[in-house]
């Protein structure tokens, strides 16, 4: 078990904000409203029925107001994107194996389809 350090993401930094009922759990409050504040989550169960184990991530990134308008005040949430990634892996998978896979995961993230599906909201189709 690793112990919870700051995590960066795209510049931006999540410190460790502790672990509850087996989810660690990092935030950045660095936008000043608790309305702003985004957090990252990791979750790892053990099923040794099936012989998984299955990790979870999620990210929320809030979008705030932050010059303020008529109809929203500043620290107004405006929208939310979230991310859920979960990952089942079998217990007694190699190490070279769980390595493989965490390349190809980190590969897909940077892949074109990945990135027009997410940034650009461009489906792949065929």
């Amino acid at each position: 078990m690793s112990q919870q350090a700051n995590v960066t993401l795209n510049t931006v930094v999540y410190a460790p904000n502790g672990t509850s009922n087996g989810v660690a759990t990092w935030a950045n409050r660095s936008g000043g409203y608790g309305s702003s504040f985004t957090f990252l989550t990791e979750k790892l169960t053990q099923n040794n029925t099936s012989g998984v184990v299955r990790t979870e991530f999620k990210l929320t990134l809030p979008i705030v107001e932050t010059v303020g308008t008529a109809h929203d005040a500043v620290g107004t949430l405006l929208r939310t994107s979230t991310a859920f990634f979960t990952i089942i892996q079998p217990v007694d998978g190699t190490a070279a194996e769980r390595t493989d896979f965490k390349l190809r995961l980190q590969n897909l993230t940077a892949s074109t389809p990945f990135t027009d599906a997410v940034g650009n909201l461009d489906p792949a189709y065929g």
